[in-house]
Formats: C-alpha cells, structure tokens, sequence
C-alpha cells in the first residue's frame, strides 16, 4: 500500500493480548500482534501506542486516528475507562492519554461495540444497519448497532446485555454483590457459568465422564463439559440444553426490546454452537414476539479473530468527521 496521508488504525486490547491494524474499509492491511502488558496503565498505553506506530510502519503510512476498543465501561464525552476488566485502566483517560502519546485524533469504546460494529459490516454484502452481537466467552458481553451506528444510552455506558436477568426465581440481590448476579445471562452463560452448572452436575451424578473429570480435578471447566457432551455423556448434554434455554431466553429479550434484523452469537463458546444455538433459537421463538421474530435471523458472527481491530478502525472512521479534536 502506498503512502497514505490520515491512514485508520484500529487496536482491540484484551487481557492476554493488543492487537494493532492499519485497515483500510474492513480490509487489515499490516497489523501488530503482542501479549499485553498488564504491569501498570502508564506501561500498557506505551505498549499499545507503539503497536499503532508499527503496524502503520509496516503498511507504509501515516496515522490520521486512531480506535481502540477496551474491555470496559468508557465514558463517551471524555474517553475515560471508568471500570475495566483485566487490564489496568480502571478511571484512566484513555483517549486524552494515547493522543498525549500519539498527536493525532482518538477514540476509546468499549471493545464488544467494536466488534457489533465490525459485525454489522462483516455479516453480509451490505452492511446491517440494526444489529445486536452477544459474545459468549468467560463473561458475556454485549454491542448494539441501531440506524449503523453504535448505540451507547445516555453517557455510553449502555449494551452490556450480559447482565440481563433471565431467571428471577434465583435469590434476590443485595447492594454490594458481585457481579454477574445471579440469574442473569452472564451467570448462566459464560464460560465461568459453564463451569460451575458442569460442576454442580458432575457433583449430583453417580457415573459418566463429568463425574470422572470432577473426581479427577475437583472442578470441571467449560472446555471439559463440552468435550463429554460431545461424546454422549448425559450429565453433560443436560447442562448444554439448560445453557441453550437461557440463552434462548436472552435471544428473545434483545429482539422484544430492540427488533435488530440480525442477532450475533460469537466469542469463544460459539465454536460450540453445534451443542446449543438451534435449542436456543427454539427456545427464543417460544418467548419473542411473532412480529418482531419473522423479521430476525439469529446467526454465528462471521468477524472472526480480527473483528475487534476492524470494528475499532471503523469507530475512528464514525466518529472523525464528527469531532477531530480528541488529540491530547
């Protein structure tokens, strides 16, 4: 690619790893991949600013902006993490600190926006200018694109649709819990939740691969409940149906409340999709209004690894011609 004046650089910063792309459209013309650096904020974002100065070194460009998407609540107006989830950026301005770094303009959101984003460009020959994404990982995180742009609520802290309650029969909350709370979609289905419906299953029965893995280990993890299910066993295949039901339960109240015409399942626990998502998408046509159901397709994300970087450059390509001083 030759020189190009104002090039879009996305960064998708995760908890074990950065990753950096000159991208141009949705295409990744050079990127930086690293573990991240997860001594301190200050070392973290010279971390991640070096990797846009590389990837746009290896593309052959100049940096116009950049986006970066982060496992966080991010405050719109200030670019401001105000919470995070395993990297140290907890109340760090962000955006002021890497445009301190990098002179040029930035913009910071929360990194499953960035990959709804991408989605919404990925998913077919024409953009989906109203869609919601749920990632199915060791939480469960959530992005909404309604009229193609992000939806982000009053201060941009809305979409985190793992935190939906499902299942009210569960103990009622009380101030200071922990988050997930109990009975909502990121308690049932995470990867954390996995694990802990397995054990308690692996606990309650009295032979079959669960009960093995469980006497073996002392715990048995979502990778493990997988597994047995796959292979048949019945305790294992009985606690991927009840994951498939409050998923399917989800499913339903993001189309009730928002009417996108495309649902995302990704994350890591769709590459099991094959043991849950045609339960789950039974189980959201129970409770989803017919209306609202005949006019959404529920289906696995097709952005890939490279979605958080792709939807990241696409947030400085939204949000650029709105506001260009983001520059520290």
């Amino acid at each position: 690619m030759a020189e190009v004046e104002g090039a879009l650089v996305g960064v998708d910063v995760g908890g074990t790893k950065v990753a950096a792309a000159v991208v141009d459209g949705v295409e990744i013309v050079a990127s930086v991949q690293r573990p991240t650096e997860l001594a301190g904020a200050a070392e973290l974002l010279d971390a991640i600013a070096e990797q846009a100065r590389e990837a746009a070194r290896r593309a052959g460009v100049t940096i116009g902006a950049v986006g970066v998407g982060v496992p966080s609540q991010v405050d719109a107006a200030t670019g401001t993490a105000l919470a995070s989830v395993n990297v140290p950026f907890e109340g760090v301005p962000v955006r002021a600190e890497l445009g301190m770094r990098l002179g040029v303009p930035i913009f910071v959101d929360n990194d499953a926006n960035c990959a709804a984003l991408a989605e919404s460009r990925l998913a077919g020959p024409e953009p989906v200018a109203d869609l919601t994404m749920l990632t199915l990982g060791t939480g469960v995180g959530g992005g909404v694109i309604a009229g193609g742009r992000i939806f982000r609520g009053a201060t941009g802290l809305a979409s985190e649709l793992g935190h939906m309650v499902v299942d009210g029969a569960r103990a009622p909350a009380e101030q200071g819990d922990a988050f997930p709370r109990p009975g909502s979609l990121e308690w049932h289905c995470s990867g954390r939740g996995l694990e802990r419906a397995a054990s308690e299953a692996a606990a309650g029965a009295a032979g079959g691969e669960l009960a093995r893995v469980l006497a073996e280990r002392g715990r048995v993890s979502g990778r493990d409940a997988v597994a047995a299910a796959r292979a048949g066993d019945a305790a294992a295949l009985a606690v991927l149906a009840r994951y498939a039901r409050w998923l399917g339960i989800g499913i339903a109240t993001v189309v009730n409340m928002l009417e996108p015409s495309r649902v995302a399942i990704g994350g890591g626990l769709s590459e099991a999709a094959d043991l849950f998502l045609d339960a789950a998408v039974a189980e959201a046509a129970l409770w989803a209004l017919p209306a609202l159901w005949e006019r959404t397709e529920v289906a696995l994300a097709r952005g890939g690894p490279e979605a958080g970087a792709i939807g990241a450059a696409l947030l400085a390509a939204h949000e650029l011609p709105r506001n260009r001083d983001t520059a520290g």
